[in-house]
C-alpha cells in the first residue's frame, strides 16, 4: 500500500466497494486533495448543510482540487427510497467510466445504500453484503424500514429485467 492509499484509509470509516468505487465519513478538505491525487473523479455527499461534522464549502474546496461535486442530501430522519434509488442508478451509470467517492457525515447512509448496491448491482449474496454493512454500524428501525423498501423495488426491477430476458430468448417454436 502506497502513502496515498494507507492515507485514504484512514479517513472516517473508509470502504472500498471496487476499482470505481469508494465511501467514507465526511472526508476533510486536505483529504479531498489526497482523494484527487488517488485518481478519484467525482464526490457525492448525501449529507445536508447543517449536519453535524459537514465540510463547510465542501463543493468549493472539490472545485478547487478538480473534483466533480455532487450532493443528493438524504435526510438522516425521514431518508426517501425514491432518492435512495436515484443515488444507486446514478452511481452504477457513473462507475462505468469514473471513479466515485461516495460519504456522508459518518457513512452511516452511504453503508445502508452500498448494502444494497452490492446484492442488486454487483451481484453480492446477502450476508456478505450485510457483514460490509455491519462493519460500518448497525442500521436503526428508520434504515432498516428504508433498506426493507428499497429492497423489494430493486428486487422487482430484477424479476422484470429476468422475465423480459426470457420472453427474448423463449423459443415460441419448438
Amino acid at each position: 500500500m502506497n502513502e496515498i492509499e494507507n492515507s485514504l484509509c484512514q479517513i472516517k470509516k473508509f470502504q472500498f466497494i471496487h476499482e470505481h468505487l469508494f465511501t467514507s465519513g465526511q472526508p476533510t478538505a486536505e483529504q479531498l486533495k489526497l482523494i484527487k491525487e488517488y485518481g478519484v473523479n467525482t464526490i457525492i455527499n448525501l449529507a445536508l448543510t447543517d449536519d453535524e461534522n459537514h465540510l463547510l464549502h465542501e463543493d468549493r474546496n472539490c472545485l478547487e482540487v478538480g473534483l466533480h461535486y455532487i450532493q443528493v442530501p438524504i435526510s438522516w430522519d425521514t431518508p426517501s427510497d425514491d432518492q435512495c434509488l436515484l443515488v444507486l442508478d446514478m452511481i452504477d451509470h457513473l462507475v462505468q467510466e469514473q471513479t466515485v467517492w461516495l460519504h456522508c457525515t459518518e457513512n452511516h447512509r452511504v453503508a445502508s445504500l452500498m448494502y444494497l448496491y452490492r446484492q442488486y448491482y454487483m451481484d453480492i449474496e446477502m450476508p456478505d453484503a450485510q457483514e460490509q454493512l455491519h462493519k460500518i454500524w448497525e442500521p436503526n428501525e428508520t434504515w432498516t424500514g428504508l433498506i426493507h423498501a428499497v429492497s423489494l423495488q430493486l428486487q422487482g426491477r430484477k424479476a422484470t429485467r429476468e422475465l423480459q430476458h426470457s420472453l427474448m430468448h423463449a423459443d415460441h417454436f419448438s
